[in-house]
Formats: C-alpha cells, structure tokens, sequence
C-alpha cells in the first residue's frame, strides 16, 4: 500500500542556529513521503529565513511562508491551509527528529487508527544549564506529562511534536487563534472531543532545546499557566489532576503569606505548610539522587532551582489566567448586555460567559 503524502510544519521567529538543523533532520529521513517542508515565519529578523533560503536552494521541497498573525496558532493554521500532504507533521523549529520519525509516525497511524500519533523528547541542551532545565522538565518530579516520561505506547490526552490527519484537523476548524499559548492541548483536546484517538508511542524520539536560562524558563511557565487557565475555563472537562497541583500548593502559599488564614487555625496551618515544605526538599534531594545531575552535564545547583520554578511559575500562571479569563468573561457579559434593544424583556436573563472557542 502507498503510504500517504506528509507535509512538514515548522512554525519559525527567530531560529538562527536551530531552523537549519530541524530542516535538514527532515531532508534526511528514512521514508520518501514528505512532498513539502512549510517553514511558517512571523517575521524573523535574525537571519533564520535565510538559512530557509538556502535550503531551498538545494531542495525545492523547502518552503517559506509568511506568517503575517505572527502567532503559533496562526502558523499552524497557515500550515493547514497551504499544505498538499494528507498527514501533517508539525515540530518545533528547536526540534531535530530522528531519521525514522516520520516513517514510524505513519505506520502507527496505520496500525492504530489514530488521529495523531506524537513520541518522546530527548531534552538536549547546549551547556550545563541548558542541561538542567532539560532534565528537570524531563524528570518525572518535574513534569508529568506522557510524551516526557512515559515508556510504553499509549492513548493519551496531547501530543507533542504531533503528526496528524490532515482531514481530522479540518473537520475540527483547526488551531484556535484566539490562544496565545496553550494551543496545542487545547486542539488536542477537540479532536478526542470529535472521537479521535491520540497515540504516544515511544518508538518515536525528537530532540528539544531547552531554555537557556532560569529567567527564560520562568517565563515559559508562567505563560504555559496562563493560557491552561482559559483553556480549563472553556473546556472543564480537559481539566487532570496534574494541572490543579501547582496552582493549589501557590494559593495555599499566597494564603499563609499574607495572613488570610483564620487566627484560630493559623499555628496549625502554618504547622501543615511547614511539613509540606521538609516533604518537598525531600522530594528535591531525591530528584538529585535519580536524575544525578553531574552525569548528564547539568548544574546540580541550577537543576534544583528549574523544580520548583517549573511547578511556581506554572501554578502561578494558571492562578493569574484563572483572573484574566474571569475578567475576560466578565467584559463579555457587559456587552452582550449592552448589545440589547431597549425594552427587551430582561436583558440581563440573556447574559452568555462566552469563550469564543473554536469548534
């Protein structure tokens, strides 16, 4: 059977260093199914569209398309529509497949009759502290998610590093432009709404480039949380235990912080945070004893730090989005209010909390 035609999507803003690597991992792969290579750009300034432009040169395969909307979503959507492959396959510009990685996409997609299949993150940085972010988001003290820690084939609830149906995006409306993170879970979850299956399978391996510095890493976090928050308030059914943890443990630190416990339960609360913050450097030390930093050439000092700055900053972001989508829902009352004829019979008994969500 001929296998289906696969278009590459690289959603790209300034890449110098790590477009060129991502392309030519898919000029070498394994399977000849891939017609065209999208390079989506927001408009680069540092130089990544011409190392597009030079691979075009010697592949025509390779595409540069503008990306005028300049967010993920949009790209990915630019993607969808200028693409001529019945299967996508989108990555990162910071990721490198493995040779195999579409040919093996596709034969789990045939196997499993799934919508998308995605695989595992081999978190590689560039110096020791690249390292540790990188073996901090791949610990499973750090993140929980299937595609960083799992090791065997699974249904799961996202993808990372996704290849999919073509037809199963269309069907669902695509990406959601209104997300300005958080876009690819929130996609996910309508196409396991639509019936669809997602597979991860650790036969599948790409490399991740970690951020370069705890700053950076803080405020990925931070915007990760941010726009979970407003992807949980459309779709509370989306909502897994592992999203709620860090926002918790944050509001119960905010709590204490500031004094809002009652004065009755105030010793025996700040007894509890207490007990929780030993369990927690004991949670740290045994991180350090097996994921041993020094072995993979990270940082020991800053692997310790990127822990709780991971689960802070997400948990925070999620605590500042739930205000956000809040206030979002709110100005959306008003002007559906507002937006009524006068003399409508009770106006305010037609007042919708609208999203906007695609699909």
């Amino acid at each position: 059977m001929t296998a289906p035609s696969v278009s590459v999507i690289i959603p790209m803003l300034n890449e110098a260093g790590f477009v060129g690597p991502c392309i030519d991992g898919f000029l070498a792969q394994t399977t000849d199914a891939i017609v065209e290579i999208l390079v989506i750009d927001g408009g680069s300034t540092d130089g990544s569209d011409l190392e597009v432009l030079h691979r075009r040169s010697l592949d025509r395969r390779v595409r540069l398309v503008r990306n005028p909307r300049r967010l993920a979503a949009a790209a990915a959507n630019i993607g969808i529509d200028e693409s001529v492959g019945e299967v996508l396959c989108f990555v990162s510009a910071h990721g490198v497949p493995d040779p195999g990685y579409v040919g093996t996409a596709l034969a789990v997609l045939d196997e499993t009759g799934a919508v998308g299949v995605g695989g595992r993150y081999d978190h590689v940085g560039t110096d020791p502290v690249s390292n540790a972010i990188g073996l901090a988001m791949a610990s499973p003290f750090g993140m929980a998610s299937p595609h960083r820690t799992s090791q065997q084939r699974r249904d799961v609830d996202t993808i990372s590093h996704p290849v999919f149906r073509k037809s199963a995006l269309v069907e669902i409306g695509g990406y959601d432009e209104t997300l300005l993170r958080n876009e690819d879970y929130e996609t996910n979850y309508r196409l396991r709404r639509a019936g669809g299956r997602l597979v991860f399978t650790p036969e599948l391996s790409s490399v991740y480039r970690p951020r370069r510095s705890l700053g950076a890493l803080g405020r990925q976090f931070w915007d990760y949380g941010y726009w979970k928050a407003e992807v949980m308030a459309r779709h509370p059914d989306a909502v897994r235990p592992r999203h709620l943890a860090p926002p918790a443990a944050v509001a119960g630190a905010i709590v204490l912080a500031v004094g809002l416990t009652p004065p009755a339960t105030r010793a025996a609360a700040q007894r509890g945070a207490a007990a929780i913050g030993v369990a927690y450097g004991a949670l740290l030390g045994a991180a350090v004893i097996r994921e041993r930093p020094a072995a993979h050439g990270a940082s020991t000092r800053h692997f310790v730090a990127a822990l709780p700055l991971i689960h802070g900053a997400w948990g925070g972001g999620v605590l500042a989005g739930a205000v956000g989508a809040l206030r979002r829902r709110r100005r959306a009352a008003d002007a559906d209010v507002a937006a009524q004829p006068a003399g409508s019979p009770d106006p305010i008994a037609r007042v919708r909390l609208t999203s906007g969500a695609v699909g």
